[in-house]
């Protein structure tokens, strides 16, 4: 079991250097630049705000106020979000750019 747990762990930051990779690819391209390229750095910008916000939110919902999970594994649920919040931003990126 710890060994699939890793093993995804490690899939999500491979996935998190890709994405980020993506992000900075982006960035660095003349696209980016103009008014339409820095409306699409400013919603991937705002989505993952939101992410983080509703990730913060719920994990302390789930900590504090339900008592669903242990205060030591917070951390680790937080950086779980953090990861993802970087991957969905990336994917919403590549969505928005094909509009």
């Amino acid at each position: 079991m710890e060994s699939v747990i890793t093993g995804l762990i490690l899939l999500l930051v491979l996935l998190v250097f890709i994405s980020e990779i993506y992000k900075i690819r982006f960035e660095r391209k003349n696209e980016s630049q103009d008014e339409r390229g820095q409306f699409l750095i400013f919603k991937v910008k705002s989505l993952s705000y939101t992410i983080l916000s509703a990730g913060i939110f719920i994990g302390f919902a789930l900590v504090a106020i339900l008592k669903v999970m242990k205060p030591e594994i917070f951390i680790y649920y937080m950086i779980i979000v953090y990861l993802f919040q970087s991957v969905a931003s990336s994917i919403y990126l590549s969505i928005v750019r094909k509009i």
